[in-house]
């Protein structure tokens, strides 16, 4: 269940990287490197980055939402016995910054990736309703392996996800929402572990 040796720390936060590769570098390096789409910008691809007021309250309340959540659940000895899921006795502050880092920038490429390319590309060929359930089944699917109750939660957050898109128009409060989640519920998970520590060095 724990294990101090950082080969294993290591393959976690590699294995975050590698879905970073996958869901974003490779697409970027195909959309925009070379000619096998026609070299489109992010605007052409309707994927967007905007801040505005709806931005920000959808942002606001996923956020804060999603916290509470994860400080519920959190305690829980189902929970405890998954998350977090870099599983060491002794969490130190740079083991704490990399998994940080490396969740953010996973993060990002998911989103990226099911809600910006895929989500946008079916929203071309399909109507809205069809296009969210694909998106939302495809990533579902990726988390198919997992516990039952992941594949459930992929499933609510992969159609509430989609829909957040079309009303804000804009990536940033998916990316926000689903990082929080994953560190709220890392970090709590850390603090309500009985056999869990923080150590400053």
């Amino acid at each position: 269940m724990y294990d101090n040796n950082p080969p294993y720390v290591k393959r976690v936060l590699r294995r975050r990287t590698f879905g970073t590769i996958i869901y974003a570098l490779v697409p970027l390096i195909i959309i925009r490197w070379t000619d096998l789409v026609g070299r489109p910008s992010l605007h052409d691809l309707n994927i967007s980055f905007q801040i505005n007021n709806v931005v920000l309250l959808y942002t606001g309340i996923g956020v804060v939402l999603v916290i509470v959540i994860a400080l519920l659940t959190t305690r829980s000895q189902s929970s405890l016995e998954v998350y977090p899921e870099v599983r060491v006795r002794f969490w130190r502050p740079n083991i704490l910054f990399l998994s940080a880092l490396t969740w953010t920038i996973y993060i990002v490429a998911v989103e990226f990736f099911y809600r910006g390319l895929l989500l946008q590309t079916l929203l071309l060929h399909l109507d809205p309703i069809p296009a969210v359930a694909a998106c939302a089944g495809l990533f579902a699917l990726a988390h198919y392996f997992r516990l039952n109750r992941m594949t459930i939660v992929s499933i609510i957050w992969g159609v509430g996800s989609c829909l957040i898109v079309l009303q804000t128009g804009s990536l940033v409060p998916v990316i926000l929402i689903h990082l929080s989640i994953s560190l709220a519920t890392e970090w709590f998970s850390i603090r309500n572990h009985k056999e869990m520590y923080v150590r400053r060095t």
